[in-house]
């Protein structure tokens, strides 16, 4: 007899619970009897199943919206750069092969946009004077020629450096 009166009370506090939380919250009782109803069949594999899968896919659908915000600010961070330094994609001042005084002045500006190896290039450049592939590959660690020579052709085209060829051997010099 015991066992029935113990059903009984807990079918009456359940369903005080029930009348609290509607007249508390409407919403979270909504919530909590979907939750009731999944703790009823959640011994089910499928079920659990399911609910990882649901779990996965709205994980994925966030992952894709942090990675769309990401971008999207990254964006408006290099527009916002690129407009504080007086660069447009427009401007014929930086289109030109030969820089003129004025496009050096707004590529300065343009040094903070730079990659951080690229800004110490020119901070070398600008200590020693001159440089070749050999002492930026020894500054910066490169374990070969090829890639102080890439940033530093890359550097000139950009018209950040001067370019001097005294037989094989190619220095740099800064474009002031």
């Amino acid at each position: 007899m015991k066992n029935h009166d113990s059903k009984q009370s807990a079918d009456a506090l359940r369903t005080d619970v029930e009348t609290v939380l509607k007249s508390v919250s409407p919403e979270f009782h909504s919530l909590s009897v979907d939750l009731n109803q999944i703790l009823k069949v959640s011994n089910n594999p499928a079920v659990v199943s399911a609910l990882l899968f649901k779990l996965v896919q709205e994980r994925q659908e966030t992952n894709k919206l942090l990675s769309q915000l990401n971008e999207k600010y990254d964006q408006l961070m290099f527009e916002w750069k690129t407009q504080k330094a007086g660069f447009s994609p427009l401007n014929p001042l930086l289109q030109s092969s030969a820089p003129s005084p004025e496009t050096r002045e707004l590529k300065k500006n343009l040094f903070e946009v730079l990659p951080e190896q690229d800004q110490m290039i020119l901070t070398l450049v600008d200590q020693k004077g001159k440089v070749d592939a050999e002492i930026v590959k020894a500054s910066l660690g490169y374990k070969g020629l090829n890639a102080a020579c890439q940033r530093l052709n890359k550097l000139f085209k950009e018209g950040y450096l001067k370019k001097i060829q005294s037989g094989k051997k190619v220095v740099y010099l800064a474009n002031h």
